[in-house]
């Protein structure tokens, strides 16, 4: 049994690992007090959603993958189907569901073969939503833009995202739900400023609430759970 001052030292080994390097884990050399669980559940539409697990020693910022090894697994449940969420990349791990409609429970359970499970995670979906029409002919960056998504007055957050190759990426933390926000003309900033570009700019809105994560994990876990839509429109300078 791993003790916890193992636990420690790994955790504090993890947190000294040099930022550009990513390193693993073996699930069987972790307490389960020492895993942060970093938990998405993205619904694209109201029949799709994927749910990401990321797993990490040292905190949510760490460098250090925790790799499922032995017996230990983790597992996905909605809409009365559960599954394995299955290995994208060292410690991240991904499961598909058919469903996307608001208020649909999402859990999460961390099985371990020889310490303490954590299968107390668990949240619901906000509400699905549309983006209104963007503009069909390049609008100038000298000009305010209106976004507008329905339905909205929801209690969730939302967040507009935008990125195209002409401007410098902006994300937008909207404040409630009102279902409109204008990007104010010279919002979107060029990345030239000697040869203005014309580009498609790609917005991503997001409504997000949050879910909650197992106490037994690492502290820094967390659980959330949205709606992404996406549109674009041509950004003139």
């Amino acid at each position: 049994m791993i003790t916890k001052t193992t636990t420690a030292m790994l955790a504090l080994a993890a947190l000294g690992l040099s930022a550009g390097c990513k390193e693993t884990l073996d699930s069987n050399t972790i307490r389960t007090q020492g895993i942060s669980a970093t938990i998405e559940a993205t619904a694209a539409s109201e029949s799709a959603t994927s749910v990401k697990a990321t797993l990490k020693a040292g905190g949510d910022e760490s460098n250090t993958y925790i790799v499922l090894s032995g017996g230990d697994r983790i597992r996905a449940a909605a809409d009365g189907k559960e599954v394995d969420m299955l290995a994208e990349e060292s410690g991240v791990y991904l499961a598909q569901f058919q469903t996307g409609a608001e208020d649909t429970e999402f859990t999460v359970r961390l099985d371990r073969e020889d310490d303490d499970d954590a299968p107390g995670n668990s949240g619901t979906l906000p509400a699905p939503f549309d983006i209104e029409a963007l503009p069909t002919e390049p609008i100038s960056r000298t000009e305010d833009l209106t976004i507008t998504w329905a339905p909205s007055g929801t209690g969730d957050d939302m967040e507009i995202e935008v990125r195209g190759d002409c401007i410098f990426s902006k994300t937008i933390d909207v404040g409630g739900d009102p279902g409109t926000y204008t990007l104010e003309a010279g919002t979107l900033e060029e990345t030239s400023s000697q040869e203005p570009e014309t580009c498609d700019v790609e917005v991503t809105i997001s409504r997000t609430r949050g879910g909650k994560t197992d106490p037994i994990l690492d502290s820094e876990s967390s659980f959330a759970l949205s709606q992404v839509r996406q549109d674009s429109f041509a950004s003139a300078p």
